[in-house]
């Protein structure tokens, strides 16, 4: 039998969100006529969720759960729901409430229109200002990479088409990013004006160093950025290095003056040294991922339970 759409939510110390969210999910879905399902992954919680996910898998026949052996982050739960995901429509949301699940429908309705990826976006974000600032951060470097508007918002709250998450499904990765996958295999995407609501339960586990790492992850395996700045760092030092010598040339065969300064020699030594250095570093980040990949000596998430 055919699914026409699959709700995917990471979650993660959510014991006391997921049922109000679990109830407005289905009451939503049931008035749209249409066969869904709801997957949650619980990313190793602490507290009870997955407990509570437990519960609510006996009240609710659509609702499939599973439980990752270990923290893997949310980008990795996303990737085991789309895995589990069978519906021609996939919506992706927070278990927070930040999202409304009433706001679902436009959301579908844009991907009825044609497009392969739709995504939500906030008049205001009500995040916390630490995490609006992050995000904005890695937002604005998926925008370079993808070359997208200035003004295109990301969200985590989006509908996609099952054809581009098959795709993702099989891209894989150690170090993935939703977002950038998606918009990789996307040719028509939009925007569609939604709520974002305050958060009510518990505190956002983001902070900028997280955000960072996210950014660093997203320039080694989304883009070739690092090595452009090798390249052009390195042809920069090779035009210091030549003026450098057309100088001392200078000062020996012309002027037939000698060329003073160990110091300034040895600053010249260390700085290419340096240079040399930075290179064989960014090599060795990018060379150390696809070994990663290739022998899969580490994975992105392992599957400790599941209730279908």
């Amino acid at each position: 039998m055919v699914t026409d759409i699959s709700v995917v939510i990471p979650a993660y110390q959510s014991q006391d969100s997921l049922p109000i969210l679990i109830s407005r999910l289905n009451a939503v879905l049931s008035s749209a006529g249409r066969s869904y399902e709801i997957i949650i992954i619980d990313d190793c919680s602490t507290d009870n969720t997955w407990e509570v996910l437990k519960a609510q898998k006996m009240l609710y026949a659509q609702l499939k759960i599973a439980r990752l052996l270990r923290n893997s982050g949310q980008h990795n739960a996303l990737l085991c729901g789309f895995g589990m995901a069978k519906g021609e429509i996939v919506v992706t949301m927070d278990d927070d409430l930040q999202n409304l699940p009433e706001d679902v429908p436009k959301l579908l309705e844009g991907i009825n229109e044609g497009y392969d990826l739709v995504i939500g976006s906030y008049d205001v974000k009500k995040h916390n200002a630490i995490r609006n600032f992050g995000g904005q951060l890695i937002d604005n470097v998926q925008r370079h990479i993808f070359d997208l508007p200035h003004n295109f918002q990301l969200t985590s709250f989006r509908a996609i088409r099952k054809a581009v998450v098959d795709n993702v499904v099989n891209m894989g990765g150690v170090y993935p990013y939703i977002t950038s996958m998606l918009l990789s295999h996307s040719s028509k995407y939009k925007n569609v004006q939604v709520s974002h609501q305050p958060r009510q339960f518990g505190t956002s586990n983001y902070n900028v160093k997280r955000s960072f790492v996210l950014i660093f992850n997203l320039l080694l395996n989304y883009s070739s950025y690092p090595l452009y700045f090798v390249m052009f760092l390195c042809l920069g030092a090779l035009g210091f290095s030549v003026f450098l010598g057309a100088y001392v040339f200078w000062s020996v065969m012309v002027d037939g003056g000698g060329v003073q300064g160990w110091a300034s020699t040895m600053v010249a030594i260390s700085f290419f040294n340096a240079l040399t250095l930075v290179a064989l570093a960014i090599q060795g980040l990018y060379l150390s991922r696809m070994t990663q990949q290739i022998s899969r000596s580490k994975v992105g998430f392992s599957i400790g339970e599941v209730h279908e």
